[in-house]
């Protein structure tokens, strides 16, 4: 009996492990994922990823098994693009200095996360039913902040106003216009193709009630980045999947965008209605979104990107990333909007901080992943392709790096290395899956 137990036991318990493994990583990914949404600070947020997902990625298969396994090309191109920007880092004068300590320890954790992440990613990809998940779960959260953010700040709260910019209330207190708006818009994506598969966690009816919300949210945060991301995730959807898959969530982009820009006198309305008292109002305050949108110019973008440009001693190596931004933001006017904190474009601040050798890694990186997401398109799943699309569309006018987590607005990892590194991972399988 003893020995019969002896012999049951590891067995069951290897198979037991074997199926918690990839669920550790999986768990890890979709809160950090979820986390965008509905966790009030960075504090939880990059506290998930790295408690959950060290003891995910502690608790892993044999590391020699992974040693007898072909070199992947992509991982090779991650690993260098990493490697180059983080040395180039190290190298800076600020770090041999010892200035801007803080900084540079952001940077390092920010690097180890970014690794820790797209570690955790890899394995996660490669099961269809897991993306699948990951996606509900991160949509219908988001979604949930849609709806939370929308009804208290434009009907309940006192100090907001219907049509304002709208925030994420759940995260900060209010999250960024455009970080809400990217979240919401990325995840808006990834539902609507998720919607085409056969099985789904919700009724068909509400996950398009969900998609539209999202898509609405935003809309509303008047992000004229997000409108130009979403227009590229749909063109790429559409183009992907065909119109007979495409044309319903395109039918949603349009229309949500319609009612943005033509709600102005609603909303007025409703700012008359919640002040009780249509005297208190003489004229609305709220013009029309594409007036505002015009009105606000580049904010100040063009001024950043000369002085990005103006810092750039060595266009070969760049500046590094760590402790100089002091040498371009010294060209800037006094900035009471507080838009000087970083380049505000994730691939012109790679070019900047790794200069044209890291702007070439990027490249290639880049160029073999929209090669694997094509692939994977060809064979009908569309889903990565999009978000892709919409990542780089999304990061083509802000973003801080692409080789940390601990940015400032944090959506990097989702925005880029999430598509990358699914793709990355999925193309490099003998055969790829359906659809996720």
């Amino acid at each position: 009996m003893n020995a019969t137990a002896t012999t049951i036991s590891p067995a069951w318990s290897g198979t037991f492990a074997g199926t918690l493994r990839p669920l550790a990583a999986q768990i890890a990914v979709t809160g950090y994922l979820a986390g965008f949404s509905v966790l009030p600070n960075e504090w939880f947020h990059l506290g998930w990823l790295l408690l959950v997902g060290a003891w995910a990625f502690i608790w892993k298969e044999n590391p020699a098994q992974g040693l007898r396994q072909p070199v992947h090309p992509g991982a090779c191109l991650m690993a260098a693009f990493l490697l180059w920007m983080t040395l180039r880092s190290y190298c800076s004068e600020a770090f041999r200095q010892g200035h801007f300590s803080s900084e540079v320890m952001r940077g390092m954790l920010g690097t180890l996360l970014l690794a820790l992440f797209c570690a955790l990613t890899w394995q996660t990809a490669r099961d269809r039913e897991a993306l699948r998940t990951t996606g509900w779960i991160t949509g219908i959260l988001a979604g949930c902040a849609a709806l939370i953010s929308l009804v208290l700040s434009y009907f309940v709260l006192p100090g907001h106003m219907a049509g304002e910019r709208l925030t994420n209330l759940l995260v900060h207190g209010g999250l960024n216009p455009i970080c809400t708006g990217l979240i919401f818009g990325f995840s808006a994506i990834w539902l609507a193709a998720l919607v085409e598969g056969k099985a789904l966690p919700v009724s068909r009816r509400l996950a398009w009630t969900l998609i539209a919300l999202l898509h609405l949210a935003a809309f509303f945060s008047g992000s004229r980045g997000v409108m130009l991301a979403l227009a590229c995730g749909h063109a790429a959807l559409l183009l992907a999947s065909g119109w007979r898959r495409g044309a319903a969530a395109l039918g949603v982009f349009v229309i949500t965008g319609m009612l943005y820009f033509t709600s102005a006198p609603l909303l007025a309305k409703i700012a008359v209605w919640r002040a009780e008292s249509a005297v208190a109002i003489a004229t609305p305050t709220l013009t029309h979104h594409l007036h505002k949108a015009v009105e606000r110019g580049d904010n100040g973008r063009f001024d950043i990107y000369r002085a990005g440009w103006n810092a750039l001693d060595n266009l070969w190596l760049g500046t590094g990333q760590w402790g100089v931004r002091d040498v371009w933001q010294c060209e800037l006017q006094p900035d009471p909007c507080s838009m000087m904190t970083h380049l505000h474009s994730a691939f012109f601040a790679t070019f900047v901080h790794g200069g044209i050798i890291g702007a070439v890694m990027l490249l290639a990186l880049l160029t073999h992943a929209l090669r694997c997401a094509r692939n994977i398109a060809q064979q009908g799943n569309a889903t990565w392709l999009a978000l892709l699309a919409f990542g780089c569309g999304g990061l083509l006018f802000d973003g801080e790096s692409l080789t940390s987590l601990a940015t400032a607005p944090r959506f990097e990892g989702l925005l880029f290395w999430l598509p990358v590194v699914v793709v990355l991972a999925r193309g490099g399988l003998t055969s790829t899956p359906r659809a996720a």
